[in-house]
């Protein structure tokens, strides 16, 4: 007895240690979790490059490679002289969100979950056609949903890049209303050509992307 009751305070030590370490570890583990969930390409830049596939989450960069395995994202030198100036003046600013890239945009696009817009070009002729893509994470082990929101065939990708906007900061409450826009942000689509400038604004209502011209 005398020899069980005199290992007994190593015992507890060990387990207190033990135990220690195990929350610990769980604390850890959350806090990791709960940065990759919010983790968007401008954090993941830090690693690799903004305006690659690689920083985008996995599922979607196993759907564009299977989808579209002959596009890219659109880059800055991909683009027209008059949209590289044009992006200059619209890139994001560092903090924000939304990544240092004209083919990519994070944003609450769809629900409460984060959103990956790609604008995509082709490889081989990136001036020839492009694709914008809208990716929306489950928010659980279900996959996410990819959606079309735009393509087009006709030439001139070059001119078109991307970025993040709050749909508050573009519609009136009213236009919100009759849109029937829930999400908090959309997808601004920019075209920087040499004779002709657009911007319109695609937003998640009604089961679809749609998308408005905006003055900006």
């Amino acid at each position: 007895m005398a020899g069980i009751l005199h290992i007994m305070p190593a015992i507890l030590t060990d387990y207190r240690a033990s135990t220690l370490r195990t929350v610990a570890f769980a604390f850890s583990a959350l806090m990791f979790l709960v940065g990759e969930t919010a983790m968007c390409p401008t954090a993941a830049a830090n690693k690799v490059k903004p305006c690659t596939l690689e920083s985008l989450p996995d599922e979607l960069q196993v759907r564009l490679r299977t989808d579209y395995s002959s596009w890219k994202v659109q880059v800055f030198p991909s683009l027209s002289t008059k949209a590289k100036t044009r992006w200059q003046s619209e890139r994001p600013q560092p903090g924000q969100m939304y990544p240092d890239c004209p083919g990519i945009a994070v944003g609450l696009f769809k629900t409460d979950q984060l959103s990956f817009a790609v604008l995509l070009v082709p490889i081989d002729k990136p001036d020839a056609a492009y694709r914008l893509v809208i990716f929306t994470l489950s928010g659980d082990t279900a996959a996410g949903s990819l959606e079309t929101a735009d393509q087009w065939d006709n030439g001139g990708a070059a001119n078109y890049f991307i970025r993040r906007v709050q749909i508050a900061n573009v519609f009136s409450a009213v236009w919100i209303r009759k849109l029937k826009v829930t999400a908090k942000d959309g997808v601004m689509s920019v075209e920087a050509a040499e004779n002709e400038y657009g911007v319109d604004v695609f937003f998640w209502t009604n089961g679809q992307y749609r998308h408005e011209p905006i003055d900006h």
